[in-house]
């Protein structure tokens, strides 16, 4: 195919960027959307081959009704002088198997972020009776952002609720082959997640867990060989990643993960784990081959903005009011022209009459039903509505529902009458908004908020960490920054928070809630209300730690001691001191705090040496405090 070809009188090809087992893949420009493509072209010998011609339309077919971030979107397929092609998604990147060529293996963590994506994308399909049959790390495509999407459903299958059951041909690559396929058993999506489990082991390992000299060697050890544990090839390995890999490619069903969705909650709770113990890395900037696009993968998204077309209808001026009747000098005086102003009143009259015969064609077509065209591809409702008489308009629109490439809405609907020749207005789908997630590093919570909001996105979790250096500005965001996720998905921040020195409030009798509130307001984050047994009415805060009026830092953890409702028995105990040396008279108070809380029990002047025994009724674990002239001291437990 030559650079410069326009195929279907809309897709421009622009180079050759790569070649599979049945086309060749071209660089295209889409020029109704006025984007990039990717336009896979059946090769000529296998045009005449009606099984694989099949083979390569149901490729397009079963994909185009995935809409996954994890999966290649397919746009359109199309027949033209013979040759048969698939329009989709073009993303530039690399595959997965270039990257493990360049790196060997991957870090435990980055391993675990693709797997996830992955299994998220199969879990989609599935879900939509779609097995993808061949999946390895040559059909992975890794964005400049690190992103994995699922390419070439060429073997992709259809199910529904009858049982596939394959012959004596093996489908899919050998390394990556399931056990069933290899004996011919009936393939299940469960088929896909053994291909994933040998995915992420060459992945942790840089090594495939089974190979040999022969394609039918390698396909019997996928049905009687058990893998090498990972620390075959590498130590230290995390052991929730073997228990993963153990269940991936479990050859039996059973004990095998039952769908892909269950896979990936695993793998999610690994990456969660890595990141809360900090053995994670930001893998959207680990590796630097974004500047080094591999231009013979296949497949990129170009998201720049299709600004709407704007048609502009011009009405034929309302003809002439009819003139006076000319009297005969008037008539004499006009034939007096000069041969001039003769020829250019002819020009009048030809174009007049042009513009007349022009008008009366218009009003003279027939009006006809608009057909419904919602749901179809572009190039679908493009050849039905001009079948029909109509010219089409175009423009774009996000659906998370709707398949990219698949008519949203038109204008005017379907079924309605419209004159022959008039225009109808398509809304194309563009798929799920994927929005770039800011770096809101630096920022303060306000600046933060405007920067989510105006990328379509919403505030989430907002966590303040104390420190020295803390400046009210944010230090971490998930999901980071340049990620790309759903439009209207949350983004939490963590903001760095310098301490304050502020004093307890009183809070003692108070309702929980209440007490809750008032320190919160003064920067307390670290805030734990211990239930006790009390008489009081449940919730009723009895104690607090820092006392009451304690001057301290708001990054201080307090402990409110709340009452449960239903209390101990109380009981008599006795409080006993001796005031100390001093002063020939002294000011002495006894405190109390039991389950109830705190209570003063004795207050008088004492001289020195004498003992002071005070009777007390005490709920649960009581202490007793002996003051003398408001010093502490000494504290003993009842």
């Amino acid at each position: 195919m030559n650079n410069g070809t326009i195929l279907k009188q809309r897709y421009k090809i622009l180079r050759h960027i790569g070649s599979g087992g049945m086309a060749e893949v071209y660089l295209a420009e889409d020029l109704l959307l006025n984007r990039q493509v990717a336009i896979k072209i059946l090769r000529d010998q296998f045009n005449d081959d009606k099984t694989l011609l099949n083979q390569f339309k149901h490729e397009a077919q079963s994909a185009a009704r995935l809409s996954s971030p994890s999966i290649i979107n397919i746009f359109d397929v199309c027949e033209e002088e013979g040759k048969s092609f698939i329009v989709m998604e073009y993303v530039e990147g690399k595959t997965l198997k270039d990257l493990l060529e360049e790196k060997g293996r991957l870090s435990p963590y980055k391993a675990v972020c693709i797997a996830e994506d992955i299994a998220a994308g199969l879990s989609h399909a599935h879900r939509r009776n779609i097995i993808h049959c061949d999946i390895k790390p040559h059909n992975i495509l890794i964005t400049e952002n690190m992103h994995p999407k699922i390419a070439d459903f060429g073997i992709a299958r259809m199910i529904s609720n009858m049982t596939m059951v394959y012959t004596n041909s093996v489908i899919g690559s050998v390394h990556y082959l399931s056990p069933e396929q290899a004996s011919g058993k009936p393939v299940t999506a469960q088929s896909d997640i053994y291909s994933l489990g040998i995915v992420l082991y060459e992945m942790l390992t840089g090594h495939v867990p089974f190979d040999g000299n022969t394609a039918v060697a390698v396909a019997m050890m996928h049905v009687e060989k058990t893998p090498p544990p990972l620390s075959t090839y590498v130590e230290g390995l995390p052991v929730c990643l073997q228990h993963v890999i153990d269940k991936a490619l479990a050859k039996d069903l059973t004990k095998r993960y039952a769908s892909a969705e269950e896979m990936r909650q695993d793998l999610n709770s690994i990456k969660n784990k890595m990141e809360k113990n900090g053995e994670a890395e930001d893998y959207t900037e680990a590796d630097s081959f974004a500047d080094e696009v591999n231009e013979k993968s296949a497949l990129v998204t170009d998201e720049t903005e299709v600004p709407e077309e704007t048609i502009v209808m011009t009405v034929p001026a309302a003809p002439a009011k009819p003139k006076a009747k000319k009297s005969w000098l008037q008539k004499m005086k006009e034939t007096q022209l000069t041969r001039h102003q003769q020829i250019m009143l002819a020009a009048v009259v030809v174009v007049l009459s042009a513009v007349f015969l022009l008008i009366g064609n218009v009003f003279s077509r027939e009006t006809v039903k608009v057909p419904d065209v919602t749901g179809k591809t572009v190039v679908e409702a493009q050849q039905i509505l001009e079948n029909a008489g109509f010219s089409i308009t175009l423009k774009e629109a996000y659906d998370d529902k709707v398949t990219p490439g698949l008519v949203l809405e038109q204008d005017p609907v379907g079924n309605e009458m419209r004159k022959e020749g008039s225009a109808v207005y398509l809304t194309v789908s563009k798929g799920i908004e994927m929005v770039e997630v800011p770096n809101l590093a630096g920022k303060n919570l306000a600046d933060a908020r405007k920067m989510i909001e105006r990328k379509k996105l919403a505030l989430g979790k907002v966590e303040t960490v104390f420190r020295e250096d803390g400046s009210g500005l944010v230090i971490e965001q998930t999901p980071k920054a340049n990620e790309k996720i759903r439009h209207g998905e949350k983004v939490n921040l963590v903001i760095s928070e310098k301490p304050k020195e502020v004093t307890i409030p009183s809070v003692v009798g108070k309702a929980s809630g209440e007490a809750m509130t008032a320190l919160e307001k003064l920067g307390f984050k670290n805030i734990t209300a211990q239930s006790v047994g009390s008489k009081k009415v449940a919730g009723t805060v009895l104690s607090i730690t820092p006392k009451e009026g304690s001057k301290v830092l708001n990054s201080t953890d307090v402990v409110l001691r709340v009452s449960d409702g239903v209390g101990t028995a109380s009981q008599n105990k006795y409080a006993e001191f001796v005031v100390p040396d001093g002063a020939k008279k002294q000011k002495v108070k006894i405190v109390v705090v039991d389950d109830d809380g705190e209570k003063v029990v004795y207050e008088g002047t004492k001289r020195e040496g004498v003992r002071i025994r005070q009777k007390v009724e005490v709920s649960g674990s009581a202490v007793a405090r002996f003051y003398c002239d408001n010093k502490l001291i000494e504290e003993k437990q009842l």
